[in-house]
């Protein structure tokens, strides 16, 4: 009678492994970059003055251009 496949346990750690794996964060000034790109677009579309984004474009643009002031 044939037994049944039971996994060794270098299957099962390396099963186990793979679910959880660490993925790398994103670096900040990728991120950062997307974010203002997105604000950008979303304020040239010009349909939302003065939502929650336009806003939030709004006080980043004072942050940055701060030291130009």
């Amino acid at each position: 009678m044939e037994s049944l496949h039971q996994p060794q346990m270098s299957e099962a750690v390396s099963a186990q492994e793979s679910a959880f794996r660490y993925t790398e964060p994103a670096p900040h000034d990728e991120v950062m970059m997307e974010q203002l790109e997105y604000l950008l677009l979303h304020s040239r579309s010009g349909r939302h003055k003065w939502c929650a984004e336009c806003t939030r474009l709004e006080k980043i643009s004072r942050h940055l251009l701060a030291p130009f002031c």
